[in-house]
């Protein structure tokens, strides 16, 4: 791994488990093996590195949703799809999604970082519109549809990682179901 990945990657455990302002460079230095100085010839500051590493996990996050993306299939099939690898991104990578969580709508994130990340989830819109136009899913706002999305994924991954219980292959296709029926023209 690169100096640069060490760092982020470094970063993305310690600010995870310490938060922001408990996460100094010299820590992210310390913890990751490579000098303060190195750091700097990286990154202006740590705000540099907390956006630098919000562009890489929301690339990321985006790479894993289009995984196993096929043309022609349903939309159904492509909103299970997306869904579900939201669901397993969410699974695999728990500092990311931490990470996700807790800067979602952070004040230290660059508006122009938040605005380019958004504009890798076109597909999402471009999904909605075209079942919209099939009247494969009801006349309701993208937002909603959004919303209904990544707050059952969301919930899942929770769920998945408190000691309420494990979720599984059957519990996910099962809330899928209930996400989808929410939003299929009847």
């Amino acid at each position: 791994m690169d100096k640069k990945a060490l760092i982020l990657r470094s970063t993305l455990k310690l600010i995870t488990e310490n938060g922001f302002h408990a996460t100094p460079v010299s820590l992210i230095a310390s913890d990751s093996g490579v000098a303060a100085g190195t750091i700097y010839r990286y990154f202006k500051n740590k705000d540099d590195i907390i956006n630098e590493l919000y562009a890489y996990v929301k690339k990321n996050f985006n790479d894993a949703i289009l995984e196993g993306m096929q043309e022609g299939i349903t939309e159904k099939d492509e909103y299970g799809l997306k869904w579900k690898n939201m669901i397993n991104y969410f699974i695999k990578n728990p500092l990311e999604a931490k990470f996700m969580d807790q800067f979602a709508t952070s004040p230290f994130i660059n508006k122009d970082i938040v605005k380019s990340s958004l504009a890798r989830y076109s597909h999402l819109k471009d999904l909605y519109k075209r079942a919209i136009n099939s009247q494969t899913i009801r006349d309701v706002s993208y937002e909603a549809v959004m919303v209904a999305m990544l707050g059952t994924v969301n919930q899942l991954y929770r769920t998945n990682n408190s000691d309420m219980f494990k979720v599984d292959e059957k519990v996910i296709n099962e809330v899928f179901e209930i996400f989808w029926i929410g939003i299929k023209k009847i």
